[in-house]
């Protein structure tokens, strides 16, 4: 099968390869779509320990023909966080397209409960549950109540996810952007308010919010949060920063504020993002972005610009 291989930093080519063996508990999945992340990039730009598969945003058919979309985090599932249902901090976790060959390829083969039925969802839009059930459990986080305001720092395509995620759970957003086109591209995807990093998210939404999730990397991004956010307040460090991220624990301690943070989701939050999906509550296809073919993916792997 033809598939897109990262074998040294700097290095993602398509390659043939065996088509992987369904065993034991796994069960083998032809991709029809899939989506490229900054985590995919991340890899393709280190490199890897061994040869990899990335791609864990993914949608296919069983070889029965049954619709599927795959969650990625695989607990062990006997540990106190998987008889939890936190399989997304497992221990020892494997992720799917991470520690183990992932879906830009022809065939992937994955554990059969992770291939969660789409029931009547397309498969092309389906890729983007994966990300929005990240954005799911970060706001399950955050104890949102119905009519508190949130800001969101970022308006890439995980700020928008959690945008539409906290929406979800009651709260008027305002998004924080540098760009001026992005700004303008929350608004159009339904963010309450919109503003620049020198403005104040109070402003913009007529209150203090109480709840803000950074989904822009870096410590300028968590800085403003913290610094914006109400007293006694939530911010959410969503996003990972590549040379970590430092902040004045002065603003926490004196504020009175609450610094979480998640990766991942569990099968609980995929099936939630299957359902706002299929409710039309969230419409991921609204989403602006290229459709490429297998053979392009390298080069966008490699590309360092930051597309949505």
């Amino acid at each position: 099968m033809r598939a897109v291989r990262i074998s040294a930093p700097r290095v993602a080519e398509v390659v043939d390869v065996p088509a992987p063996q369904a065993a034991d508990v796994d069960v083998l999945v032809r991709v029809e779509a899939a989506s490229l992340c900054a985590t995919d990039r991340k890899l393709a730009a280190r490199g890897t320990p061994e040869p990899r598969i990335p791609g864990h945003e993914v949608a296919g058919r069983l070889e029965d023909g049954t619709p599927v979309g795959l969650h990625p985090d695989i607990g062990c599932g006997h540990c106190a966080a998987c008889r939890a249902g936190f399989e997304n901090r497992c221990p020892q976790r494997i992720s799917i397209g991470l520690d183990r060959d992932g879906g830009l390829a022809e065939w992937v083969s994955v554990p059969a409960h992770h291939a969660v039925p789409l029931d009547g969802l397309h498969v092309n839009v389906s890729p983007v549950l994966e990300p929005l059930a990240c954005c799911l459990h970060a706001v399950s986080l955050v104890d949102v109540r119905p009519g508190d305001a949130a800001v969101v720092v970022g308006a890439g395509a995980m700020g928008i996810l959690c945008m539409w995620a906290l929406q979800q759970a009651g709260a008027a957003v305002a998004v924080c952007q540098r760009s001026p086109e992005r700004r303008q591209l929350a608004a159009e995807l339904g963010a309450q308010a919109v503003l620049a990093p020198e403005e104040h998210a109070s402003k913009a939404l007529g209150e203090v919010p109480r709840v803000a999730v950074v989904a822009a990397p870096g410590g300028e991004s968590l800085q403003w949060a913290l610094r914006e956010v109400a007293i006694g307040g939530i911010v959410h460090a969503f996003a990972g920063s590549p040379h970590a991220a430092s902040v004045d624990g002065n603003l926490i301690h004196y504020r009175h504020l609450t610094l979480v943070g998640s990766t991942g989701s569990t099968l609980a939050d995929y099936r939630r993002a299957r359902e706002l999906v299929a409710s039309g509550a969230v419409r991921p296809e609204r989403l602006p972005g290229p459709t490429i073919a297998l053979e392009e993916v390298p080069g966008a792997l490699l590309d360092e610009r930051d597309p949505l």
